[in-house]
């Protein structure tokens, strides 16, 4: 019950940044058009931000940074009830919060590819 309670307020403390600090300063939001996220996005869906509200994918892309930080961040810190011993345990978060860093990137950014990708199009 605490892990849930940390992952969700890591979840609403990096969401709150990302809003704060983002999604609300008109030139935050013109840096992050070229930024990696949406970069990323553009390429490999051919996403066109003109036709998209950029500042509903801009809001969507930091709810899902927030969601990878803080579910690896939670998982990095459960280990630590597993594994005692101190070094195991830096070896086995740097292993299994790469791997899973990487998981996560992979899949929650082509479902909001996807998503954008329907949207662009007219499906939704």
């Amino acid at each position: 019950m605490k892990e849930l309670i940390m992952w969700l307020g890591l979840l609403l403390l990096i969401y709150l940044f990302y809003e704060l600090f983002v999604v609300r300063k008109e030139k935050a939001r013109e840096n992050m058009k070229e930024g990696k996220e949406l970069t990323l996005l553009s390429k490999r869906y051919h996403l066109d931000y003109q036709k998209l509200n950029l500042k509903s994918v801009i809001r969507t892309v930091a709810l899902a940074n927030a969601f990878i930080i803080s579910t690896v961040v939670t998982v990095a810190c459960l280990l630590r009830y597993w594994i005692t011993n101190f070094m195991l345990w830096m070896l086995s978060i740097l292993g299994v919060g790469l791997i899973l860093l990487i998981l996560l990137i992979l899949i929650v950014y082509s479902r909001i590819g996807k998503h954008y990708q329907k949207i662009q199009e007219g499906g939704k």
